[in-house]
């Protein structure tokens, strides 16, 4: 059930953020030189973004302690 709870959810926030997305990209297809600037900015400060990976799943880590306890 959760599965198709967040199928909606997605899709809602798809409906609600395309007319927005579609307004943007007529907007950067006439004012060029505006868009390039915004992306060049978004670049700019978004690049101290650290992603952190996410951690390994429970399998992987019971692996890894099985494997360290056989090399004691």
């Amino acid at each position: 059930m959760a599965d198709l709870a967040s199928l909606v959810l997605g899709l809602i926030i798809v409906t609600v953020l395309a007319p927005p997305a579609i307004w943007a990209v007529r907007l950067a297809r006439r004012q060029r030189g505006s868009a390039v600037l915004v992306t060049g900015l978004l670049l700019i400060f978004g690049m101290n973004m650290q992603i952190v990976p996410p951690p390994p799943p429970v399998a992987e880590l019971v692996r890894r302690e099985a494997e360290g306890d056989g090399e004691d």
